[in-house]
């Protein structure tokens, strides 16, 4: 049995990069980029206006010249004439703006007199309104570096500059093997000694969180063939296999002998930690395997732990665990010295609350809960007031 901090140390030293892929911007949020990317344009690509006014010369208001209206220009129209002292362009927000004038003066400033423009703004200068050429990034620019996870806003920033496609990390292919003859379908009419199966749902929900679909999510029965079956097949298919339930040492249950007789390489089988103590972690060529608990409790507090951080890894993040806030303690907690506690919690405005109904089959505080406070081995009585580490919650 090792310790939370060993076991995560684990984790990182056996979780790698996968391979390159290339996607459509569209579909790369939450993806990191393998590469750096260079702008392939100037952007603006031409000198825009910033906004809906007039394109003008500005010695022209600072020596009193009658200033014209010659014609207008709208987003997206090219307008060849090069403009002359005296002489003024109706422009709109995004259009180019015309050779010769070096000033936008906005419409609320102005006012206008059959083709006479009057301009009521004392504090206007060269440049003022314009969006020069460049400005944003330069073409041949590093505009973002490889390992940048890629947001709405950075897809937003790659599509401005024309770029349609992305090479990124690539998401790992998830199986998730839920094990147990006492689960039942929700909806379906509950038999006396089943419980409705909920692993899977938050299972699926948390790496959809993460926007990831997994590949096969299968419930099967406390049968050792079909136990042998549905890993061997899913250790044969993807990047990661996560089980739950079964890893423990009863008469019914079958993963660990399993995972032994597919020559599973365990990195750690049991860590000191309450929930999640009987938690397996091994590795079948480049296939990760974790055998999670069968507490539903357990199942999330292990999956945020060390799965969520083998993920991000595989997909090439850089800050792969949860953030995490120092804060007071609420209330007085005490707890086994042997072991590291991870208890369901609620950050108040100036500290946090660990809920009611810590046990590891309870998800009613896990449903309202925002956070884990961990609590490491060694400490036994956590005074109220004393600063605890917070990891928040996606």
């Amino acid at each position: 049995m090792i310790s939370v901090n060993e076991a995560k140390k684990e984790v990182v030293k056996n979780s790698k990069h996968l391979s390159k892929n290339i996607l459509s911007v569209e579909n790369a949020l939450d993806c990191v980029l393998a590469n750096d990317i260079f702008s392939p344009i100037n952007l603006p690509p031409f000198n825009q206006s910033s906004m809906d006014g007039y394109a003008f010369i500005l010695e022209d208001l600072l020596n009193n010249v009658p200033i014209h209206i010659i014609g207008e220009i709208a987003a997206g129209k090219n307008f060849s004439y090069k403009l002359k002292s005296g002489e003024a362009i109706r422009i709109f927000t995004g259009a180019k703006i015309p050779e010769g004038s070096n000033c936008v003066v906005m419409q609320e400033k102005t006012t206008v007199e059959g083709i006479k423009l009057n301009i009521n703004d004392s504090k206007l200068i060269k440049g003022a309104n314009i969006r020069y050429k460049g400005a944003q990034i330069n073409s041949g620019q590093l505009a973002l570096k490889k390992g940048t996870v890629l947001t709405p806003a950075s897809i937003g920033f790659i599509a401005s500059m024309g770029i349609n496609t992305v090479e990124v990390y690539s998401k790992p292919k998830i199986s998730i093997i839920i094990t147990g003859s006492e689960l039942q379908k929700p909806g379906s009419t509950l038999i006396e000694g089943n419980v409705f199966e909920s692993n899977s749902y938050s299972l699926i929900a948390t790496l959809k969180n993460m926007l990831i679909k997994p590949i096969k999510i299968e419930t099967i029965t406390d049968n050792k063939e079909e136990t042998y079956q549905a890993i061997k097949k899913a250790i044969e298919e993807s990047d990661l296999v996560i089980l739950t339930g079964g890893i423990s040492v009863g008469d019914y249950d079958f993963v660990s002998e399993t995972l032994e007789e597919l020559k599973v390489e365990t990195i750690f089988y049991k860590v000191k930690q309450k929930p999640g103590k009987p938690l397996f972690f091994g590795k079948k060529n480049d296939t990760l395997v974790f055998a999670l608990p069968g507490n539903p409790a357990a199942v999330l507090t292990c999956f945020y732990n060390y799965v969520y951080p083998s993920i991000k890894i595989m997909q090439g993040h850089s800050n792969i665990f949860l953030r995490t806030l120092m804060l007071p303690i609420s209330k007085e907690f005490l707890k086994n010295k042997a072991l590291s506690y991870f208890l369901k919690s609620k950050i108040n405005a100036n500290s946090v609350t660990p809920l009611e109904g810590q046990e590891s089959y309870i998800l009613s505080s896990f449903a309202v809960a925002d956070s884990l406070i961990y609590l490491p081995e060694n400490s036994e009585l956590i005074t109220k007031d004393t600063l605890v580490e917070v990891f928040l919650l996606p």
